[in-house]
């Protein structure tokens, strides 16, 4: 699969797959979503979310200001770096308020007197706090997306279900391990009670053995060291443990 890769800012990204210049983009749903929002002729289309780099964007207000229900925006100056999303959201909801647009540090705008609020990307909520401020009201929840164009051709089409695929074996494996242990045959049974996603594992005799087998199985959930004392109260021995660096199904 020949492939270029373009590292560009993410807010040229919706426009470089709708103009052609690019045939898939990576961007966060937000930016893909204030693109459509300014621009309702666009031949953009989601393909896939990838499952990474999760925030939301939402309003947020100083302690002590008051704002605490929907309606308390009413009248009020909101700064945003997502001018289309936060008048689309105001609009369904009936909400009258004046949008000012920031290109960054839009934490800082009710601080120094250029907005009542904010509607701003969160991820931990540690910036609001630092600055004084408390979520009030989700908006959007994102995360990443692959994005193409409608009208791309079948083989275009066809590159990105490829590419996604590709994606996918390393999503599905980030979060994965193969796990090799030794076991009584009778206790085999109970592993799946310990290692959820083990309902089939590979059960292999072991040479000089009659009781004892070699079990291989992928995990899909984390293995940490109270899963491993929980394998040794079962009598498992010669635990291995491997990340895995892709995953197909």
């Amino acid at each position: 699969m020949n492939t270029d890769f373009l590292l560009i800012r993410d807010d040229d990204i919706p426009g470089f797959v709708d103009s052609n210049a690019s045939d898939l983009g990576i961007v966060g749903e937000n930016g893909y979503m204030e693109y459509i929002l300014e621009n309702p002729d666009n031949d953009l289309e989601i393909i896939a979310k990838l499952q990474f780099a999760y925030c939301r964007l939402s309003l947020a207000a100083p302690e002590g200001s008051g704002i605490k229900q929907l309606s308390d925006y009413n009248g009020k100056t909101i700064a945003t770096s997502y001018p289309a999303t936060l008048a689309d959201y105001l609009k369904r909801n009936n909400i009258n308020a004046k949008i000012i647009q920031m290109h960054g540090s839009v934490e800082l705008a009710p601080k120094i007197a250029v907005a009542d609020a904010i509607c701003d990307l969160v991820s931990t909520g540690a910036t609001l706090k630092e600055n004084g401020l408390i979520e009030t009201h989700i908006i959007l929840e994102s995360e990443a997306v692959l994005i193409g164009r409608k009208s791309a051709s079948s083989e275009m089409k066809a590159k990105a279900q490829e590419l996604m695929f590709r994606i996918n074996s390393v999503i599905d494996a980030k979060d994965s391990k193969y796990i090799m242990l030794h076991i009584d045959k009778d206790a085999v049974s109970k592993l799946k009670d310990i290692l959820p996603g083990c309902e089939s594992p590979t059960v292999l005799h072991l040479h000089g053995s009659d009781n004892k087998v070699a079990v291989h199985v992928v995990s899909k959930e984390g293995v940490f060291w109270d899963t491993i004392a929980k394998l040794k109260s079962i009598g498992a021995s010669s635990i291995l443990v491997v990340p895995i660096e892709k995953m197909m199904e």
